[in-house]
């Protein structure tokens, strides 16, 4: 049951994201957990969800029977960076085996044709396009943006201003604005590649900290949604404690798993393990935290909502 404590005022009509910060909401154990995720260029307007554009109605079918079929797969549009109809870029980024970073392959298609790729890619898997593919296994950093304002405010606002400052302060870097992601509460949010973490309620300091790795893993992983190779919940906040216990960013390039090794209703034990390395982390229930609607009196309806406490982290080998 979630706590009424942490609701807004009956009269207040709080954005999401700024109630998030005002009670210190921890956003980890939310990310996405995939190994593959398609970033195709979809001009805007979009409209939520984003697969309701017309042309793109099968993605989502599509989605979902890749994930019957064992796929983890999410597919996001992105905002085109370039005018030209007959430059759409469709990038493809997937964990290849005893790899724990995404690399990407890159596809250029004409805009009216992105639908199909995507389609395709989605039904035959993601080397079906070979006809269409510009560049094959590339590791290069890229950082999404959520910015899509028809699904939440927050994501519209906040995530723009923050891409275009990202962009300003590092323009070698690749910014790709995003549709939703998820976890629009912790606006901003990012999923910084090919690493696959995700992050929430970031301020553009401490995001070019986190990108240029001059500071610690340690001190930033407090903004750390989760690292998307895992399963969201306990195992994420599990894997993330073990990457602060580390403190050093060459672990996230060192292949990982989690299990739950035991655990009860108020304690569970999860088995980290990476590389040559095995860790045991005890989590527990945190508070029980309403996802509240936003910019909604009372923030009514909600949705439940839990946060996690790492007790310790043991290493075993």
């Amino acid at each position: 049951m979630s706590d009424g404590a942490f609701l807004p005022g009956p009269d207040e009509a709080v954005r999401c994201a700024t109630h998030s910060r005002r009670i210190g909401l921890d956003p980890g154990g939310t990310a996405l957990w995939i190994d593959e995720l398609i970033v195709a260029d979809v001009a805007l307007p979009w409209p939520k969800p984003v697969w309701r554009k017309p042309g793109f109605e099968r993605v989502a079918p599509l989605v979902a029977g890749a994930g019957e079929a064992g796929r983890r797969v999410r597919v996001l549009a992105a905002v085109p960076e370039s005018d030209d109809p007959r430059e759409a870029v469709v990038s493809v980024h997937r964990r290849r085996a005893g790899s724990a970073t995404l690399s990407a392959d890159r596809h250029l298609v004409d805009r009216d044709h992105v639908a199909g790729l995507v389609c395709g890619l989605l039904e035959h898997g993601p080397e079906s396009s070979p006809a269409t593919m510009a560049d094959t296994g590339a590791s290069t950093r890229e950082l999404l943006v959520c910015t899509q304002g028809s699904h939440d405010i927050c994501c519209g606002t906040r995530g723009t201003t923050f891409a275009a400052a990202i962009r300003s302060a590092a323009p070698t870097l690749a910014v790709r604005r995003v549709s939703h992601t998820g976890g629009h509460r912790f606006a901003q949010t990012a999923m910084s590649l090919p690493d696959g973490r995700m992050w929430g309620l970031i301020d553009l300091d401490t995001m070019l900290t986190i990108l240029d790795r001059s500071v610690s893993p340690a001190q930033v992983a407090g903004l750390c949604r989760g690292f998307t190779g895992v399963e969201p919940g306990p195992s994420q906040v599990a894997e993330r404690a073990v990457m602060a216990a580390v403190d050093d960013w060459s672990f996230d390039l060192t292949s990982r798993s989690v299990e739950i090794d035991r655990g009860t209703e108020s304690e569970l034990v999860c088995r980290v393990m990476a590389g040559e390395s095995t860790w045991l982390v005890e989590v527990h229930p945190g508070r029980d935290v309403p996802v509240i609607s936003c910019g909604v009196e009372g923030g009514l309806p909600v949705k439940p909502g839990r946060e996690w406490m790492v007790a310790r982290v043991d290493s075993i080998r």
